[in-house]
This record gives structure tokens, sequence and C-alpha cells, in this order.
């Protein structure tokens, strides 16, 4: 569509984003200066009369609804709405900046101050929505627009537009809807279901702030096997009052969550009252925190026997990543739980590696054998080491938050050291790759955990061979973190 024209004055030139729902682009006004709007194509799933017909109707009152939320400053105007050749076209307001998520880096936890600031500037704008009794229903880093120009947080892309391209109507006329709105990770449990409340938009934002705190994405946070809670708390030290409000936003039953935005933006700006007045978000900008009494901070209040209404189907800058020093007394961070269930995963990964990893090291040998020995030997270490440093991960970051890149690299570094250092015999090989990996795996090792030398002793004993000596003691380094901000 690039170039192409809609409605008569709409050019679009550039792909913006892509999805199952439709496209987005950035398009010219070329009958307003040739200023920049953004153009949402959202295509029906089908095209017959009766399911156009009800996506008619959903996308008008979508388009009143989007118009009426515009009106607030953290939110885009619609500009237009149209239908051309059996498709549908929002045009909404351009906003220059960033999504949240580039200021979201996985492993680089942020301050708290930075967080409050972040949840108040998320949940003003959706207080609103709240209000007017709409679910946003795919709140995440992307969907939030850091504005350039006054540095304010713009919510985005509502779910419920999305109904547009996922409603279908059977032979009796019944509409049913064919997707899932939601993200994984940011969706809880009751929207998964189809059953969306206000309280699971507040669930959402408040993930969002477990990953500005933690800098851990939501799939990385582990959950209670009794309440499916999420536990979080012993990832990162935080005053007991933010814990809270977050526990609170992010309860798995919706009934002990804030019921709303204006809910947990209450807890939040009660919180801010023993805070300094202002809080930095960048340079030359600052929140300004409303005044309020010293007291309890709200909690969430029973909801009533009627659900909450919904709108009807149809970078960060340097300082950010430095502590702030609070006046408050951090929560008790929880032990690390390992034990036979880890060992038994351990050891199940390393036998599946190596065995996995011997027989697409028999398809490279293979493929490289017309090359020579030394490649050969390096195809059949850079096959194995990448296929037994993966299987290795996917335990190991579940307990410690350690490099992806590092680890699956170190491996494969450790055996193809063994294989070049090993002479013309490969079978020498097996005496090396124990230390050389041992070694390396050490220096990753050693900043999360106590006592790390014995990891080089297991592995040069020949641990690294199925995983049973290396488990055991890797249970035991486990037991014995350096920084519990370590434990996932």
């Amino acid at each position: 569509m690039l170039g192409q024209v809609l409605d008569g004055r709409y050019k679009i030139i550039r792909v913006l984003g892509a999805g199952g729902f439709g496209q987005t682009y950035i398009a010219e006004d070329t009958k307003l200066y040739n200023s920049l709007c953004v153009v949402k194509q959202l295509k029906p799933m089908a095209t017959d009369p009766m399911t156009l017909q009800v996506a008619r109707r959903l996308f008008e009152s979508e388009a009143q609804l989007l118009h009426k939320l515009g009106t607030h400053d953290q939110i885009p105007q619609l500009m237009a709405h149209f239908e051309e050749n059996q498709e549908f076209f929002l045009v909404q307001q351009f906003i220059d900046g960033h999504p949240i998520g580039d200021e979201l880096i996985p492993g680089k936890p942020l301050s708290e101050a930075y967080t409050i600031s972040l949840l108040q500037d998320i949940l003003q704008p959706l207080a609103f929505v709240h209000k007017n009794n709409v679910i946003h229903r795919d709140i995440k880093p992307p969907n939030l627009i850091r504005r350039n120009s006054d540095r304010k947080v713009v919510l985005i892309d509502f779910g419920a537009v999305k109904e547009i391209s996922t409603q279908m109507v059977n032979g009796e006329g019944v509409t049913k809807m064919t997707v899932g709105i939601g993200t994984a990770g940011y969706m809880p449990s009751e929207q998964s279901r189809g059953s969306p409340r206000l309280s699971s938009d507040v669930y959402a934002v408040g993930m969002i702030g477990i990953q500005a705190l933690t800098g851990l994405m939501p799939h990385q946070l582990q959950e209670d096997v009794q309440t499916a809670e999420i536990i979080w708390r012993n990832s990162v030290e935080v005053s007991q009052t933010l814990a809270d409000i977050l526990d609170w936003m992010i309860r798995y039953d919706f009934r002990q969550r804030y019921q709303s935005a204006t809910e947990a933006l209450a807890g939040l700006l009660q919180l801010g009252a023993d805070m300094p007045t202002q809080i930095s978000t960048s340079p030359g900008y600052a929140v300004t925190l409303p005044y309020t009494h010293p007291g309890d901070v709200p909690q969430p209040q029973p909801i009533n026997s009627e659900p909450p209404l919904y709108s009807p189907p149809p970078t960060v800058p340097a300082q950010y990543r430095q502590e702030i020093p609070q006046q408050i007394q951090p929560s008790q961070a929880k032990k690390l739980q390992v034990g036979v269930g880890f060992y038994l995963q351990w050891v199940l990964v390393n036998i599946v590696g190596l065995f996995g990893g011997g027989i697409l090291a028999a398809i490279a040998h293979m493929t490289v054998q017309p090359f020579g020995s030394i490649p050969r030997r390096l195809a059949v270490a850079i096959t194995v080491g990448l296929t037994l440093g993966f299987m290795q991960l996917l335990v190991l970051r579940r307990q410690v938050s350690v490099s992806d890149k590092l680890w699956i690299s170190g491996t494969t570094l450790g055996f193809c050291i063994a294989v070049l250092l090993c002479g013309p015999n490969p079978y020498n090989s097996m005496f090396l790759i124990g230390p050389a990996i041992g070694i390396i795996q050490w220096l990753i090792l050693r900043q999360v955990v106590e006592q790390s030398g014995w990891w080089i002793f297991v592995n040069a004993l020949g641990g690294w061979v199925g995983g049973i000596l290396s488990g055991a003691v890797l249970v035991l380094l486990l037991r014995n973190l350096k920084n519990t901000k370590n434990i996932l």
C-alpha cells in the first residue's frame, strides 16, 4: 500500500506495524500541509454480507468511542474513519515519541522512583478510560508511547477496535469472536477466558511496574503452584508499601484487585505523599505529585455484585538506572529453594542435549567432511555445544538470572577449545571438555553463586556427562546465591 492515497487525502508513506488484526501505517495528510498521521487498517475475517454488517456497526460504535476518549491529553485524537473496498480505516493523531518498551531493558532493573512515576503516568489516562466504562484490553509496553514534547505516556492501540477483525457470523446469525484479544504475560486469567474487566487493565499495569523494578519479562516470573500468584518480591529490594500496591494490582483473583485504575492511582498518590514532591522522569521534566495527607495506602475495595462495565464487543536516560535512596525499609527477600525436582530436570536436559547434539553433530560432520579434519571436528564441537548449552539454559534460567548468549556461546566455546587442543586424536578431547566448559561456565556462575570454584572441579571429573554429578553440585551452589536479585 506504500504510496497509495486513501479517502482521497491520506498518502501511505511507511509501514508502522502489522499483526493478525490488520496493519498500521504512517501517512501524510495531503489536505493538511502533509502533516503526519497514523492509519489503522482493519480487515474483517470474512466479507459475507452478515459479517460486514456486524463489522460496520461495530466499527462505527468504536470510532465514536475513540473520538470521545481522544479528548484526553494522553490518548491520540481520532481524526477520521472510513470504509474502502470492504476494509475499515481509522486515522489517528501521530505521536512523536518512543515506546516504553525501549526503556524497559531486560536485565536492567530501574529505580523505585522511576517505577512510581511510570505507573502514575499510565494510570492517569487509564483512569479516564475506566470512568467511561471502557476496558483497554491490550496494555503492554509497545502500546505505551513516551511523547517527546512533554515526556508524558500516551495510551494507544485499544483492544476493542481489534474486535472488528475478529468477528464472524455463523449460519444462524450468531456473532462470535474468532481470536482472543490481549498479550500473554500482561493478560490475567479472566481475560484469557474471554471475560475482561476494568481490573484486567490494572493487572497489566502492575506487571509493567514489576518488569521495570526487576528487569524481568513477565514470562521469566514464577507462579505459586497453589495460589497461582506471581512470585516477584524475591527478585528486587523494594519498599513494603509499593510491593503491597503491586501485589494488589496483579492478584490472580480479580475480586481481590484494585477494581479500576482510579483506585490504583489513589494508592500510588498516597505513597507519593511520603516521597519527594517531584520525581524526575527525564532531564528537564518532572511529574508533580498532588499533595495528599499521610495515612494508610488505600486498599482494594470489595466489588459490587454487578461486574464492571466495559465497551460493547465490537531509551531510558542514564539516571533511571541509578538506585535512588529511599527512606523506607525494604521487604525481606526469600531464599531460593532448589531440590530434587531441579536436579532431575538438570540431568534430563543434559542427557537430551548430549544425545540430540550427537545426532546433529553426525549430520554436521558429514556435511563438512570434504573440507578436512579441523572443520569436521569444529562442526561437531559447535553443534554439540550449542545444543547442550541451550538445553542447560532452559532449566538454569528459571532459577538464576544469567545471560542466555553468554551461557550458550560459552558452552560452545568450551567444546571448541577442547577439540582444538586435543591434537589429531579426537578422543583426547573427552579429557579436555570438562575443564574447558567448567572454567568458562564458572566465569558466568561466579557472579551469582558462592563457592563457584566447585563447578570447575566437578566438570573436570566428567560431571558434564549426563549432568549426574554436576546437577548435585549445582543444587548446592544455587542454595548459596551471592545476591537475591539474581533469583528468578
